[in-house]
């Protein structure tokens, strides 16, 4: 399940525009897309993310701040069909998770994100995938704590 920090009914991708605003060094990235990342460019994890385990968490390395995988302002990701999870949640940026009953994903809305001063109306399927997006991020997280668990890590 997804909490939302506020809502918003505006807004359109226009990274034209922004120059790759969003794609910053620090993405939040599941075992399951490093994985995907590591099978569709033939890199080693360790040269594209921080290994470093936050309970099912690692970030993508960057250059200059940026995200290590934005080629001027294009992903080279997106184009092989590996873009993470989060990246795809765009124009949210991670908050964190809240562990209860159930696993809760915090997002909040970029705010500086151009997409804002565009005014255009959020499809209606627009949410019903952002939805989607943070289920599976959610399920990669509870498969990587499960695989931990289990082998006593």
């Amino acid at each position: 399940m997804i909490i939302y920090s506020e809502p918003f009914d505006k807004w359109k991708c226009v990274y034209k525009k922004c120059n790759a605003h969003c794609c910053v060094e620090g993405r939040e990235v599941t075992q399951g897309d490093i994985e995907r990342i590591a099978k569709a460019t033939g890199l080693n994890p360790n040269e594209f993310a921080d290994l470093e385990d936050k309970r099912g968490l690692f970030k993508l390395k960057g250059k200059s701040g940026k995200c290590f995988f934005l080629d001027g302002n294009s992903c080279t990701l997106h184009e092989k069909g590996a873009k993470p999870i989060f990246c795809q949640m765009f124009p949210f940026k991670f908050e964190g998770i809240i562990y209860a009953d159930e696993i809760f994903l915090k997002v909040s809305v970029i705010k500086d994100c151009p997409g804002f001063d565009e005014d255009v109306e959020i499809p209606e399927d627009f949410e019903i995938k952002i939805e989607e997006l943070g289920s599976k991020f959610i399920k990669e997280i509870k498969d990587f704590q499960r695989i931990e668990e289990k082998n006593g890590t």
